[in-house]
């Protein structure tokens, strides 16, 4: 299988993405403002069909956040993810200066554990557990 990872992701290979792993659905207006806004997006095609993406939000400077890594159903165990995951590691790396640290934060999928902590992420319920706050109108 060849698998490509590039930096650009349309707002309709996004929400081909998202419903393929059955996550919430966005309209094309509010999909298009997250990815203007994203600091790094990754997109991986694999024999030239797209497979899965991933994006990191944040300040830029002190902490940001691993967000939608998803890969389609019958691209997943190839380790499309994980490729996803370090390039974007790389990304974020690439843009701390000397001297400096960033927090990297995620919030995984129930049962998801597993996969990012292969990805070098610590998973410590003890400590900290995540939490969220849907706002719909």
């Amino acid at each position: 299988m060849d698998i490509k990872l590039d930096y650009s992701l349309t707002s309709e290979e996004f929400s081909e993405l998202v419903a393929a792993v059955e996550w919430k659905e966005y309209t094309k207006e509010q999909v298009q403002k997250a990815l203007d806004n994203s600091m790094y997006l990754v997109k991986a095609t694999a024999d030239g069909k797209l497979a899965g993406m991933g994006r990191v939000v944040g300040d830029y400077s002190i902490v940001c956040m691993l967000s939608d890594v998803c890969v389609k159903p019958e691209f997943q165990g190839k380790g499309i993810g994980l490729e996803i995951i370090k390039e974007l590691k790389k990304l974020i790396e690439n843009g701390v200066k000397e001297g400096e640290k960033m927090q990297v934060e995620l919030t995984p999928t129930a049962g998801k554990e597993g996969f990012y902590a292969k990805a070098g992420y610590k998973y410590n319920p003890d400590k900290i557990t995540g939490m969220y706050l849907w706002i719909k109108k």
